[in-house]
């Protein structure tokens, strides 16, 4: 079957099942300028969510579904060469069931798309904040609201959509949030509440891979459940290898480091002060500064940034967090 084929078959394939009635199903066509609201909206969604622009072309052929065309209260998204790469290797048995499941599934967490027309009040729970390099994004930010804390961005965002599987979240412009009537240090402020209940700070050896995190593991908060990370101060080598900090989700992690307490939480364990190193917007590395030279986490985080994704890229400087003080400077 050839993948324009396997793009028919699919797209029937779906519209047939029973879970998909009253949901709008399509495939939206790489490069193609499309001129209906619903492939617009989802278009700029995923876009926006993806690569941070909110362009009205796809990069790759897309396989959408939207809940409640009037009101947009859900949408999941799927890269159809994706889809295909595992129809090829695996069968029909790999794609379709899992689809139909995500679309099926009862427990979908519904979230509306923004528009002008919404109150606070629709939406003040799923205000999250996304670190972006302010460096990179600035032209971007211009309408957005944020906190700046060096060439770092923590942006307002609304978290549309949220499952172990799909993540979508929407950069939210002043056009909609100038009708609620809120300060921006209330939203701001709430957001960052927000991510810490939804995705509490995890602390790992900076050794293990991400994929080799242990879900219940990395707790170095007080209060929390689950496995603590054992830290040994003595432990040279450690210190110089460092620790991971992300967040349960593993997505957007670097936030973790501004949580309310995370910081002073970091030095009592580390005894003392701390280098920062942002590897992502989705981690960043810590090290006990009597155990690893400024010049080696600069050495390392250059090198890291050369090789990463430029939508993963936060930042190209250091910090210390310096305990005396109780604060995190530019080194």
């Amino acid at each position: 079957m050839t993948y324009e084929q396997f793009k028919i078959q699919l797209y029937h394939s779906l519209l047939e099942l029973d879970t998909a009635k009253e949901i709008e199903i399509g495939i939206l066509e790489k490069g193609v300028t499309y001129q209906d609201d619903v492939a617009l909206r989802v278009i700029r969604a995923v876009n926006l969510s993806d690569r941070g622009k909110e362009e009205v072309v796809l990069q790759a052929d897309l396989l959408y579904a939207v809940w409640d065309k009037g009101q947009y209260d859900c949408m999941l998204y799927w890269p159809v060469r994706q889809l295909f790469e595992r129809y090829k290797s695996e069968g029909w048995q790999s794609v379709l069931p899992e689809l139909a499941a995500a679309i099926g599934r009862e427990n979908v967490r519904k979230g509306k798309l923004p528009t002008e027309r919404d109150t606070f009040v629709q939406h003040r729970a799923n205000l999250i904040l996304r670190p972006l390099s302010l460096e990179r994004h600035r032209d971007e930010l211009i309408n957005c609201i944020f906190w700046e804390f060096g060439d770092i961005a923590l942006v307002l965002y609304l978290l549309v959509y949220d499952d172990p599987e799909n993540y979508l979240s929407l950069k939210l412009e002043r056009a909609i949030t100038d009708q609620w009537g809120k300060r921006d240090a209330v939203l701001l402020t709430g957001a960052l509440l927000n991510c810490q209940k939804r995705m509490p700070p995890r602390l790992y050896y900076a050794q293990d891979a991400l994929r080799y995190y242990d879900d219940k593991g990395g707790v170095f908060m007080s209060g929390e459940e689950g496995v603590p990370i054992k830290i040994d101060n003595w432990d040279e080598w450690q210190g110089r290898i460092g620790y991971r900090l992300t967040t349960t989700r593993r997505i957007n992690g670097a936030i973790a480091l501004f949580y309310p307490g995370v910081k002073e939480r970091l030095a009592e364990l580390l005894d003392g002060d701390y280098y920062v190193a942002f590897t992502s917007v989705h981690e960043a590395d810590v090290y006990p500064v009597r155990h690893k030279h400024l010049s080696d986490v600069k050495a390392e985080l250059a090198n890291n940034n050369a090789l990463i994704e430029s939508r993963s890229f936060l930042t190209g400087r250091t910090y210390r967090y310096v305990q005396l003080r109780g604060e995190l400077m530019e080194t």
